[in-house]
């Protein structure tokens, strides 16, 4: 799977409990996550590959890693699919 990060226009409030992302581009679209769904989104934010976030989840709850990351794989394919999270951009260098 390809590395994800967040879309610099959606917006997190992330709780003990669970989380809430609001894509500000258009109608301004909410989207919930799962408390385990809103720490792998804070992870990512923090710079983290989705399998690397997905696997801090996994620790976290003590689940079986393989299973969080095939959740989290469905998870980043709904929101990309959303536009809510994106391709890091990789810069060129130019002569």
């Amino acid at each position: 799977m390809p590395d994800f990060r967040p879309a610099a226009t959606v917006r997190a409030t992330i709780t003990d409990r669970a989380g809430m992302l609001l894509d500000l581009r258009g109608k301004g679209r909410w989207y919930a996550l799962t408390l385990s769904g809103a720490l792998w989104w804070r992870h990512l934010e923090e710079g983290a590959t989705v399998d690397q976030a997905a696997d801090r989840v996994a620790e976290s709850f003590g689940a079986d890693p393989q299973q969080v990351r095939a959740d989290m794989h469905a998870l980043s394919q709904q929101l990309v699919d959303c536009r809510m999270l994106c391709a890091p951009t990789r810069r060129r260098w130019h002569r």
